[in-house]
């Protein structure tokens, strides 16, 4: 099975991430967002240190919101290996199920966020520039994000 993975376009460089096989559901309307362009010139309108970066997909004239629905528990999820600790990609809800609009963060923790593992669906891990997500800043600009597989 093929890899794919995320890569956010950054001012200050890249951050790439693994995407999760087991989440198909989830990282595939993930994909299906960021090639559309939903997540094209979004911001991180959240900065919790110790907890979260959040950001969500723009609402664009002509252009379909993909729900994103969550896969805490299987059989939607292939593996029972819902898990957040530092550098974790994942959906964000109000912690009923399908309640995911297209909004995701990247976990800045395990000890505040290892709540979530029962809620919220991780679908991918940071594998390249881990050093540029603390310096994260309210409303910085995502330009993009590409999709790539290997």
């Amino acid at each position: 099975m093929n890899r794919r993975y995320a890569t956010f376009k950054m001012d200050r460089g890249d951050i790439k991430f693994r995407l999760y096989n087991e989440t198909p559901i989830q990282t595939n309307r993930f994909v299906h967002n960021a090639t559309t362009g939903l997540f094209k010139g979004i911001k991180f309108y959240r900065v919790e240190p110790n907890f979260c970066i959040q950001s969500s997909p723009l609402e664009k004239e002509g252009v379909i919101h993909s729900r994103m629905y969550d896969e805490v528990i299987e059989p939607r999820r292939l593996k029972n290996n819902n898990f957040h600790f530092y550098g974790v990609l994942s959906a964000c809800s109000t912690g009923a199920e399908h309640t995911s609009v297209g909004a995701f963060f990247i976990a800045l923790s395990r000890n505040y966020t290892n709540h979530l593992d029962e809620t919220q669906t991780s679908f991918g891990i940071v594998i390249e520039g881990r050093e540029l997500i603390e310096q994260i800043q309210k409303d910085e600009l995502i330009n993009d994000i590409i999709i790539s597989e290997s």
